[in-house]
């Protein structure tokens, strides 16, 4: 092989992860109404994003309204017509339209170039992986390659971090880490542990007893007790980048003491801070702060959820334990939470939120944990995942199963779809379900169970006085927020609906060509069902109306263009447009198919 071979070989990758990008952000910000292509001709468009610039493409309009635009088609014209190669270009020919300032546009480049820089690794870790071998892969190395948020263009931008912390600690990296430990003044650092738990169970989960062994050492060697610190783990980076000068302090004064890393290997997740056990995949997760900013958000931990989180997830586990609704939900619960606060960001009334969320952890159940013989886990974000010839994940393993794919996607939507909406009718629980908190539990390739987690800050409940939350502990009542109902039902509509089940229909409809109202009539199927078994909720059914004709349509990219990169003492709230055509109603144009159980077996025919 030359030396010019690699070259022309990562020059040609680089191309296509800038065209890719381009290609979702004129499909996204399309949807969230700041761009306004037109077409010229069936199926092909034209849009000028700014004065003397001109981008041309073929796109085929979706049932969403949004256009799937074919990225080896995509030109710029600024006097001469040329194939695109350059996406932060594509920004910058934007800007003025998207309401960017030029200090909002500068960051969000280098938000822009780093998930470049990640998209590369990862387009070249899946070269030439079809589908079907994606589809076969352990949950934990299928999320090293996932393309990431599907509504952000910008995913991967990790504000805080280099190319060496990459290559350390982002998923695409496939390297395990140990956990860095110290020990944690008892009369600071907050600990709520699940009933029958204990702190040397926590320890057990993440070190093997060689390790523990040598942790125990070192704690001994600090010249620290047990009766007045306990062990606390934090992420490599959190502790080199932001514990060891922003709690100077509480170090010198020997409050908190490093002790350094031990333990198993951990990779992280899709979310960056959670990270698996490579060496026991069913031992606890540990989600743990980073203070970058990625995807609108810094990562911390707020310490206000901590006291209530293995007392709520231990009720959600018991609920879903005692309905038959829900006898195929697996809750991983938060069996633990510990939380440092600052001794000075955390009392300043208004201090930006990354500021108190810099030291604590969350112990979480794996949900590789007590899975039957044949049973496997994948994050609900992997189904719309394609090959490099376009195919998803969902159509492998949819010819995997045996099933058609209205069997199968029978099968998904009674799994996942119906228990979510139960649990909000029944509860009045609103689980923000976007692709990262929802795992599918397969038995070989057919869905047949949905594990849920993230519940400290990912939850809601509604306002109302439903008698099933009476017995709900006050403070879990007093600390998660109460919600209207049209609030929580824009949860499941937007951050499932919109946000998950939009992409896999989309990504069906490109690579089989299933037809989206189909698919959306399978889905009206499966809930028409539930509803007509539980009578007895026909009043929430109308409180939780899933078949209005509107949804609402939300903006995450619109947010970040008009308000920047300010620190606030919240997280950024998105913005609404205009409200969507619900495809779930009966009464949009091209009306639903008969809302009927699928037959086993039957296929769709893709050449129709």
């Amino acid at each position: 092989m030359t030396v010019q071979q690699p070259i022309a070989r990562a020059g040609a990758r680089w191309t296509a992860v800038n065209r890719e990008a381009v290609a979702k952000a004129i499909s996204e910000l399309t949807f969230e109404e700041c761009l306004a292509p037109r077409e010229l001709s069936p199926g092909r468009w034209e849009l000028t994003p700014g004065t003397g610039v001109t981008y041309r493409f073929a796109a085929t309009r979706r049932l969403w309204g949004q256009i799937a635009v074919r990225p080896e088609t995509l030109t710029r014209d600024a006097g001469m017509e040329l194939p695109v190669d350059d996406a932060v270009a594509f920004f910058a020919d934007a800007r003025e339209t998207l309401g960017m300032s030029p200090a909002t546009f500068c960051t969000y480049a280098k938000e822009l170039y780093n998930t470049l820089m990640a998209d590369m690794r990862i387009a070249k870790a899946r070269d030439g992986r079809p589908a079907a071998e994606l589809a076969a892969l352990p949950d934990t190395e299928l999320q090293a390659l996932l393309d990431g948020h599907p509504k952000a263009p910008a995913n991967k931008g990790r504000l805080g971090w280099g190319r060496e912390d990459f290559e350390r600690y982002a998923p695409e990296s496939t390297a395990a880490v140990q956990l860095f430990w110290l020990a944690a003044a008892r009369d600071r650092c907050q600990l709520a542990l699940d009933s029958g738990l204990d702190e040397e169970a926590l320890l057990q989960a993440a070190l093997s007893g060689e390790e523990r062994a040598r942790l125990e050492t070192a704690f001994t060697a600090a010249g620290v007790s047990r009766s007045t610190h306990r062990l606390l783990p934090v992420h490599p980076w959190q502790w080199q980048a932001m514990i060891a000068s922003q709690y100077g302090g509480e170090i010198a004064a020997g409050r908190l003491v490093p002790l350094g890393p031990f333990g198993d290997p951990f990779l992280p997740l899709q979310s960056l801070r959670t990270l698996a056990n490579a060496a026991r995949p069913e031992a606890l997760h540990v989600k743990l702060p980073l203070t970058i900013l990625n995807t609108s958000a810094w990562r911390g931990v707020p310490g206000k959820y901590m006291e209530i989180g293995a007392d709520l997830s231990r009720w959600l586990a018991t609920v879903a334990a005692a309905d038959p609704v829900l006898k195929n939900v697996k809750v991983l619960r938060e069996v633990a939470g510990a939380f440092y606060p600052h001794p000075h960001y955390t009392g300043v009334e208004g201090a930006p939120y990354q500021f108190c969320e810099m030291l604590g952890a969350i112990w979480r159940e794996s949900p590789e944990k007590d899975l039957a013989t044949g049973q496997r886990p994948m994050m609900m974000g992997a189904l719309p995942q394609r090959d490099a010839h376009g195919r998803p994940i969902a159509s492998a393993l949819i010819e995997q199963s045996g099933l058609g794919p209205e069997a199968w996607l029978d099968r998904l939507f009674s799994t996942v779809f119906v228990p979510l909406y139960h649990f909000m009718c029944r509860y009045g629980v609103g689980f923000i379900a976007h692709g990262q908190n929802v795992t599918i539990i397969l038995d070989g390739a057919t869905p047949v169970g949905v594990a849920v987690k993230d519940f400290q800050g990912d939850l809601d409940l509604v306002d109302q006085p439903l008698p099933e939350l009476a017995g709900l502990d006050p403070k879990i009542l007093s600390t998660l927020k109460r919600r209207p109902p049209a609030h929580l039902l824009q949860h499941l509509q937007t951050g499932h609906i919109v946000s998950v089940l939009r992409f896999l229909s989309e990504a069906l409809v490109a690579y089989d060509r299933f037809d989206e109202r189909i698919f959306y009539g399978i889905l009206a199927g499966a809930i028409r069902r539930y509803q007509v078994r539980n009578p007895e909720l026909a009043d929430r059914f109308a409180l939780f109306d899933l078949f209005a004709p509107k949804i609402p349509r939300i903006a995450i990219n619109k947010v970040r263009f008009a308000i920047g990169y300010g620190d606030s003492g919240e997280r950024p709230l998105p913005d609404l447009g205009t409200p969507l055509d619900n495809p779930l109603n009966p009464s949009q144009p091209g009306d639903l198919p008969s809302a009927q159980p699928a037959p086993e077996g039957v296929r769709h025919d893709p050449s129709t």
